[in-house]
């Protein structure tokens, strides 16, 4: 492999060479090595006149990415003898004698001195500071400087995950930044959702907007490959956000991918393999000796007449004092066989009697899951001289989940180009290409419900459908197995674009972005799936095909002008886009003669069904904003954007979204204390507004439907309007303040950011009920407010800084306070939590309760079990010991849900935390650890409530649920009452949890190995995700809830030529 990378360089190289004169690079590069000459004749004869001077070499690195650094400044101390790393990062400097120290210096790095000694090699690796104001991070339609910034921006560099396996955007962020919440997700495609500082919506999305590089991108994130992304910055408030309009008041990700810089090719390839299982392995159903205990407790606590105890005891084991005789005659008509009596006891179906008899048991987790592999692979070129810049990619990831059928699959393709034209001309595109296969089927959840004496095959060698013969359980692996599947997506996705220098500073740029989707999902389930053979005869068939064509046009003015103390930056936009969509749907049933085809002869069915919709939508958009600074230390941000967009009525169909933000240096002020520890003191300031658009996009309009009706002769086709009309119908608008404050200590060895936010989402889109004479159920409507409320920190810190060691630590900690602050704004009397009140009507089927948050949990405080000494005062409530106890509010005897039911948590976490710690040991050796926590919040759990019918005949998870000689426990018995509560109860439990999500360690190989090998650089590393979980959450993982999380363990490698 690495003589084909290398031969490849070889060729890329000499096609890149011009065929005429030197490039100015060339001629620096011979104009460099000239003076370098000059230095090393002069050190030869001032060597001759002092004998005692050292002569010192080595190279210069970045201590995170172990890349070599240019321009690094090397001083011998205490006098004005230097030099500089040339272009490789190499120097070479003459010192007096060992006791010499020399410092190493570099924008954006911490300073480090090396006393000499007895060493003539010096090999350096500099970290950076933990806040570097020269930094330049990306905003909307542009860029600035990390010190000049006035909004809430947070830049994460993907470098910091350069050794996890990574499926998409979202599993790089999950904790890692303050204010800013991302799912790991469950499934082998990774995680999809996002958010920003809190809901400000309760109807319409809430996912921030994605921007790749500099453009507004629309796609899914599982198209972006994250290894081809160089950084990832964060706008969290409206002024960062307001450039964007109507679609930022979530705020923006800002994605910025690599880009191809001057100098010789480089070819990178990594390779990354692993395995994935499950976070949680012992939580599960129960095992045949659980699951006979289980079905015995049932039944004694169903409390069925004229059966004593022992009734449902295995004969074999019978208790103290209870013969067989007496176990037999409990039953008048018992079987002759005593084993085949006690399994009719318990209801066992006649499979499950049959592998009882036989020593049969099924592990259905074992079976439904497995240990998933992983496969990693990517390959990227990248090289250019000082006109032209490249770097493409090709990346293959191959994930299996835990899940048996959970297969996620993607090839994606980049492509950076940059052109310069003339000196006031460039021109580039940055393209992307994907094509994701989630074509396999996994296997369902429902293994908790299925016996363990049970079969997984038919005598046949198919798959049982009903494995231990209740027919309401099916086999979890049956459509894994058996259906038929093509679920397979392909993206395009460029920006083209030109950049034109004009008079007066002023710069023009034009960008045109097209965006192509085509989705094919197409499924059949033929006669050995209950779908195809029970469910619908003679099989079943559906195809959906959808395709996406939009475009999006920017065209941007930019001038930057300096006029003294005062630096002005104006930035003017024009955008317009159109988004066109086209779906197509059939499906049929009953295929004769056969159903070989499958999908791809759907109409060989009898009964088939056509349905198409297409939908087309479009928009445009005027920005202004003006950056101004005055003496680098006062900055001012303002901006105006009027967006327009067709969803919304035409009365209102256009909105305008301001914002300004101010910025202060205190720390640049000359009454400001000088050689103190606080070496950065900045405040920030800032207002705006800004729109959510994301609703249907003809939600404004009266629609249309189709029924079907019979004549009496025929059937024939009618319409009807289905919805109702709204001309009105307007954006939502979040007004958003945010106070920050920037904090350097220690020569900024110690950065701190703080924010504090409060906004307020007012015209929320929602679903107003209408009385039933008007004909209709709803009409969407303008209606209520959200309040949100929060605190941001990060500290970033450099613990240790040794030529041996360095620690380096990032912390991140945020809440969020929502309220709705009214819904529908009806008001009447009603009862809350055992209140009689005049307020507001609450939604109550959406749980949203005005002066409540999003997610509070409205139901009943249980507060434990009823014990055997309590059956009198349980019988006041109609239950028995053994049933859920909960608060009674007015103490009336009775659980009534709009007198008892109360606010008992909430199901967001109240605090976020994550703490990272990167280590560099021994020059060569990198190690990071994770670790996250959420805090505060709940959870229903779904497996803590035992009110069912069919108990006698299914298997359950394993908790210990009460019995009248296990009454120390929280879980009711396995048959207990919910009648009694009105409206129904639900089981919440503590889903808080620190997790040591991420560990891995790397290490380079040594630079005259790599050279051996014909390398630049070798690196290989390991790497665990979801290593530990504590918590006190009694289901498979707190995060996920009621499902496992993924666990995984990867090792990899990287070769850069």
């Amino acid at each position: 492999m690495i003589k084909i990378l290398t031969k490849l360089k070889k060729q890329i190289g000499a096609f890149s060479k011009p065929y005429s004169q030197p490039s100015k690079g060339k001629l620096r590069g011979l104009a460099f090595s000239f003076m370098v000459l000059l230095g090393v004749s002069f050190v030869g004869v001032s060597g001759a006149k002092a004998q005692n001077e050292i002569t010192v070499t080595g190279v210069v690195m970045d201590a995170a990415t172990s890349e070599t650094l240019p321009g690094v400044n090397i001083l011998l101390q205490g006098s004005g003898i230097g030099t500089i790393t040339d272009i490789d990062g190499t120097y070479s400097i003459s010192v007096p004698n060992s006791e010499a120290t020399l410092v190493y210096s570099f924008i954006g790095f911490l300073n480090q001195e090396i006393k000499v000694g007895n060493q003539t090699t010096i090999d350096v690796r500099l970290t950076t500071s933990a806040t570097d104001l020269n930094e330049v991070v990306v905003v909307g339609y542009g860029t600035q400087k990390k010190s000049d910034l006035t909004g809430a921006v947070t830049r994460v560099n993907a470098s910091t995950f350069k050794n996890q396996p990574l499926t998409q955007v979202s599993d790089m962020l999950a904790g890692t930044v303050a204010g800013f919440y991302g799912n790991q997700g469950t499934s082998a495609s990774g995680g999809t959702s996002l958010e920003v500082r809190g809901p400000t919506s309760l109807t319409g999305g809430t996912s921030p907007l994605i921007v790749v590089d500099g453009v507004i991108f629309y796609g899914k994130l599982s198209d972006i490959n994250p290894n081809d992304i160089e950084s990832i910055d964060i706008l969290k408030d409206a002024s960062s956000a307001a450039v964007f309009g109507s679609k930022a008041a979530s705020g923006v990700v800002m994605i910025t991918t690599i880009k191809g810089q001057s100098g010789a090719p480089t070819i990178n390839f990594s390779a990354k393999t692993g395995i994935n299982t499950f976070t949680n392995k012992n939580f599960g159903p129960k095992n045949a000796e659980q699951y006979e205990d289980f079905r015995r407790d049932f039944f004694r606590t169903l409390g069925v007449a004229d059966r004593p105890d022992y009734y449902w005891d295995d004969p074999a084991s019978l208790s103290d004092g209870v013969t067989l005789d007496q176990w037999r005659s409990a039953n008048a008509n018992s079987n002759t066989d005593n084993t085949l009596e006690y399994l009719n006891r318990l209801n066992f179906f006649d499979t499950e009697i049959e592998q009882y008899l036989a020593g049969n048991t099924t592990n259905w987790l074992d079976e439904a899951t497995r240990n998933g592999v992983r496969q990693d692979y990517d390959l990227s070129i990248s090289g250019g001289d000082e006109k032209f810049q490249y770097y493409w990619s090709l990346g293959y990831v191959d994930n299996q989940n835990y899940l048996v059928g959970d297969d996620f699959s993607s090839i994606r393709s980049r492509l950076n180009l940059d052109f310069k034209v003339t000196d006031w001309l460039n021109v580039g595109t940055n393209a992307q290409f994907s094509n994701t296969d989630n074509s396999s089927v996994p296997a369902s959840t429902n293994f908790a419900s299925i016996s363990p004496y049970s079969t997984k095959y038919e005598e046949d060698g198919t798959l049982n459908w009903y494995p231990h013969g209740y027919p309401i359980i099916v086999n979890p692996l049956i459509n894994s197995t058996y259906q038929q599947r093509l679920n397979k997506t392909t993206g395009v996705f460029a920006s083209l674009y030109a950049n034109v220098k004009l008079p007066f500073g002023i710069q023009y740029k034009l960008s045109y972005q097209p965006r192509f989707d085509f989705q094919k999902n197409y499924n059949f389930w033929g006669p050995e799936t209950i779908i195809g053979g029970r469910d619908r005869l003679d099989g079943y068939g559906t195809r959906t095909d959808y395709s996406l064509n939009a475009w999006m046009v920017d065209n941007i003015l930019t001038w930057n002008k300096e006029i003294g103390d005062h630096n002005f930056n104006v930035t003017l936009l024009y955008n317009a886009e159109q988004t066109k969509t086209f779906n197509s749907y059939g499906e049929n049933q009953t295929f004769q003669p056969n159903q070989a085809l499958g999908f791809n002869g759907l109409q060989f069915g009898s009964r088939p069904l056509v349905n198409t919709n297409d939908t087309e939508a479009g928009g445009n958009a005027y920005m202004a904003r003006l950056n101004y600074s005055y003496l680098d230390r006062y900055l001012l941000t303002t901006s105006v954007r009027r967006d327009g967009y067709s969803a919304f009525g035409a009365d209102n169909n256009v909105a305008t979204f301001p914002a300004v933000a101010l910025g202060w240096i205190v720390s640049e002020e000359a009454f400001f204390p000088q050689n103190t520890a606080i070496s950065l003191l900045k405040l920030r300031g800032s207002w705006g507004v800004n729109g959510n658009r994301d609703i249907g996009i003809y939600s404004s309009l009266a629609q249309i439907g189709t029924n079907l009706y019979y004549d009496g002769t025929n059937v024939q086709l009618g319409l009807y309007n289905n919805t109702l009309a709204n001309q009105g119908l307007r954006w939502e608008k979040t007004e958003s303040y945010n106070i920050g404050l920037d904090l350097g200590l220690l020569e900024n060895r110690i950065d701190v950011s703080a924010e504090f936010y409060d906004m307020t989402t007012t015209d929320l889109l929602m679903n107003r009920q209408l009385p039933q004479i008007t004909g209709f159920s709803s009409i969407t409507a303008n209606l209520g407010e959200l309040r949100n409320k929060g605190l941001d920190v990060t500290i970033n810190t450099v613990n240790v800084n040794r030529p041996n060691i360095l620690w380096k630590s990032n912390f991140v900690f945020s809440l969020n306070r929502n309220k709705i602050v009214k819904l529908f704004g009806d008001t009447e009397e009603i009862i809350i939590g055992g209140e009689t009140v005049t307020r507001e009507v609450p939604d109550y089927t959406n749980q949203w309760f005005p002066g409540q948050a999003i997610d509070v949990i409205w139901d009943y405080n249980v507060q434990g079990v009823w014990q055997l000494d309590e059956a009198d005062e349980a019988g006041v409530y109609n239950m028995q010991p053994g049933d859920y106890k909960s608060e009674d509010v007015n103490g009336d005897g009775v659980y009534d849900a709009l007198v008892d039911k109360q606010f008992i948590g909430y199901t967001r976490p109240r605090y976020r935390l994550g703490l990272r710690n990167d280590f560099t040991f021994l020059k060569d050796f990198t190690a990071t650890i994770f670790l996250r926590a959420d805090l505060g919040h709940q959870r229903e759990f779904t497996y803590a409530t035992h009110e069912s019918s069919t108990y006698d005949r299914i298997n359950i998870m394993n908790i210990p649920y009460w019995t009248p000689t296990n009454g120390e426990t929280e879980y009711a018995r396995t048959s207990e009452v919910h009648g009694a509560y009105g409206g129904g109860l639900r089981v919440f439990k503590p889903t808080g949890f620190l997790r040591v999500q991420d560990v891995s360690l790397s290490y380079n190989i040594p630079s005259y190995i790599a050279e051996k090998l014909q390398t630049k650089s070798i690196r290989v590393f390991v790497s665990a995700r979801n290593l530990a979980t504590f918590t006190n959450w009694p289901g498979y993982d707190p995060e996920s809830g009621n499902v496992p999380m993924p666990k995984s363990f990867s090792a990899g490698i990287n070769l850069s030529l």
